[in-house]
């Protein structure tokens, strides 16, 4: 179990997990210098362990759809490092630095984990070139609250 804050996120159930993939804790430390952000740790311990990979639990709500829980870096599938660019592109993107893409869902639109001083931890979803205002919309108020309410179809 990971935990952030007292709050225990519950295992996911691995379904696949994409090949070359894994990371560790110095690309992780890396990757933080390259892009000038730094991960949660509850972030950080998650990807360690869900980083590349399809989980079972994968409905939230009745309306949204984890496909893939995003790996670290670059690879065929789309990663943070790909999509984390295009976040903060304030003409492409929703123009926050302060969004980390941490998943895709079937259509590859991102789910993001806010590490903004306003809404650290809220979950948003992409929904640009969607009929809304806003280029991102949030859909829970904290990381534990998305992955503890996963569940399987």
């Amino acid at each position: 179990m990971i935990e952030n804050k007292g709050l225990l996120m519950k295992e996911l159930t691995i379904k696949f997990k994409f090949d070359g993939v894994s990371t560790s804790s110095d690309e992780i430390s890396a990757f933080e210098k390259k892009y000038d952000i730094i991960f949660p740790e509850y972030l950080k311990a998650f990807l360690l362990t869900y980083g590349g990979t399809t989980t079972e639990e994968h409905k939230y709500l009745d309306q949204y759809t984890v496909n893939d829980f995003l790996p670290l870096q670059e690879n065929r599938n789309a990663s943070i490092e790909m999509i984390l660019p295009v976040v903060r592109d304030e003409e492409e993107g929703a123009g926050r630095n302060d969004l980390i893409p941490f998943a895709t869902d079937p259509g590859g639109r991102s789910f993001y984990v806010s590490i903004g001083e306003s809404d650290n931890g809220c979950i948003y979803y992409d929904v640009i070139g969607m009929v809304s205002a806003e280029p991102v919309r949030k859909i829970a108020n904290s990381f534990e609250e998305f992955i503890n309410s996963l569940r399987k179809d």
